[in-house]
């Protein structure tokens, strides 16, 4: 019995296991409470402002790089609002995901309309919308948005949620 103690699996196992993509996003609101949100050139709907989250980053930062790198804004992402998670899916080849959305505050619209500079690569346009309009951002997007805005109110708590039928 010589040698160390096997405290992990063969990585062979490791390679087994599901993947799993996460995302970043955030809710920033001008000071009517209008949110920001976004159109990117490949999706046929609406999204709130974030992205992919890069290995070994962390889902708040990754927000944060992401509204810089869409919109051309610095912002301060806050605290947690919802964490949404999706089952794989086999017939879209696609990895199970969770998706983070934080707290971006409040950014008067002036400075939004001043300052907002689209990332050509990826976005075709972006807007101030209220919340009645959240249906841009299709069926999961707006629910999800909306549940984040309920949380920012103190009508709800934040609480994972799963969204199998998507």
């Amino acid at each position: 019995m010589g040698g160390m103690p096997r405290l992990l699996p063969d990585p062979a196992y490791f390679a087994t296991l599901p993947k799993v993509i996460t995302s970043g996003a955030v809710i920033l609101r001008d000071e009517h409470g209008r949110l920001v949100i976004e159109k990117p050139n490949y999706r046929d709907h609406w999204l709130l402002p974030g992205g992919g989250v890069d290995p070994g980053e962390d889902a708040r930062l990754c927000a944060q790089r992401e509204v810089h790198e869409e919109l051309g804004l610095d912002v301060e992402v806050g605290r947690m609002l919802a964490v949404d998670w999706l089952p794989s899916h086999v017939v879209r080849s696609a990895p199970m995901g969770v998706h983070f959305l934080f707290d971006a505050g409040v950014i008067p619209a002036a400075r939004l309309e001043a300052e907002v500079v689209p990332q050509a690569e990826e976005l075709d346009d972006w807007a101030l919308v209220e919340e009645d309009q959240l249906d841009l951002l299709g069926p999961w997007g707006a629910a999800r948005a909306r549940r984040a805005l309920a949380v920012l109110r103190g009508e709800i708590e934040l609480d994972l949620v799963s969204h199998v039928g998507r």
